[in-house]
C-alpha cells in the first residue's frame, strides 16, 4: 500500500486512501456539498469519483504548493494515470483551479450555514467565528488556508487562479456584510455594516496566516472575542 505524501502531522503513518478519507470526513463531509456527478459520453463511463480525485489533489496542492506539486504526485494519491487526469480535469493549472474552487465552494456553504444560526446578527457572527477556530489553531491549522497560501505564493502568476481566491474573499465579505445589514436594528444608527464586515474578513485572513505558527485555541478564541466587541451595543 502506498504511503500518504501529504506530510500532514495527522496523516503520519497512514495509507493514501485512509488520509483522503480522513480529510473528507473531517473537512469536506457535509450534507451541503453536491452529490458527485458523472459525465456521460460515448466512451465507457468513468470508474472513479471526480470529487474524490479533486480532494486528493487538493491535499497535495495544499501541502506542497502549486509549483511543488507534479502530476506524478497527483497520480500517486489518486490512482489515476496521467492520460486519465488530463482527460477528466485538463492540465495542472486547470486541476488546481478546480480543487481551489471546490475548497472555496465548501467554505462559502459552511459560512452560509453558520450565519443562519442565532436569532441576532451577533449570535450568527459568533457561530461563524467559532466554526473557524479549529481550522486556524494548533497542528490542524499549521498548513494555513489553501486560499491564502495561493494568494501569497509569489511564484504563482496565474490570473484565473489568483482571481478565484480574490472572488472568494469578496463573496465571504459580502455574506458577512449582508448578515450584519439584516440585523441593522440591533446596532446604533451610525453602525457601518460594510466596514465591520471588511474588518472581520481582514482579521479572518490574518488568523489564517498566523495559523502556520500553530497558535493555541485560547489565543485564537481571544481574537474572536475582540472581533465580537465590534458588535457590542452601548449600554
Amino acid at each position: 500500500m502506498k504511503a500518504c505524501v501529504c506530510w500532514m502531522p495527522a496523516c503520519a503513518g497512514m495509507t493514501v486512501g485512509k488520509c483522503i478519507r480522513l480529510f473528507q470526513l473531517d473537512f469536506l463531509s457535509s450534507p451541503l456539498l453536491p452529490k458527485p456527478r458523472y459525465v456521460r459520453s460515448m466512451a465507457r463511463p468513468r470508474t472513479f469519483d471526480p470529487d474524490t480525485v479533486l480532494d486528493a489533489a487538493l491535499q497535495v496542492f495544499w501541502s506542497k504548493g502549486f509549483h511543488g506539486t507534479s502530476f506524478d504526485d497527483i497520480t500517486a494519491v489518486s490512482g489515476l494515470t496521467k492520460p486519465s487526469l488530463y482527460a477528466a480535469f485538463g492540465d495542472k493549472n486547470a486541476l488546481f483551479r478546480k480543487a481551489l474552487d471546490r475548497y472555496h465552494g465548501f467554505l462559502l456553504k459552511r459560512t452560509k450555514t453558520q450565519l443562519a444560526k442565532g436569532v441576532t446578527a451577533r449570535e450568527a457572527i459568533a457561530a461563524w467565528l467559532a466554526d473557524y477556530i479549529p481550522l486556524c489553531t494548533g497542528s490542524r491549522g499549521a498548513r494555513g488556508c489553501f486560499s491564502i497560501n495561493t494568494l501569497t505564493d509569489s511564484a504563482l502568476d496565474d490570473a484565473e487562479i489568483t482571481g478565484s481566491a480574490i472572488r472568494f474573499y469578496r463573496d465571504l465579505e459580502a455574506m458577512v456584510a449582508a448578515r450584519l445589514t439584516q440585523g441593522a436594528s440591533e446596532f446604533p444608527d451610525d453602525f457601518n455594516a460594510a466596514a465591520t464586515a471588511r474588518t472581520m474578513i481582514a482579521a479572518y485572513a490574518g488568523l489564517m496566516v498566523l495559523a502556520k505558527d500553530a497558535p493555541s485555541a485560547a489565543e485564537t478564541k481571544a481574537v474572536a472575542a475582540q472581533l465580537l466587541r465590534l458588535l457590542d451595543t452601548p449600554s
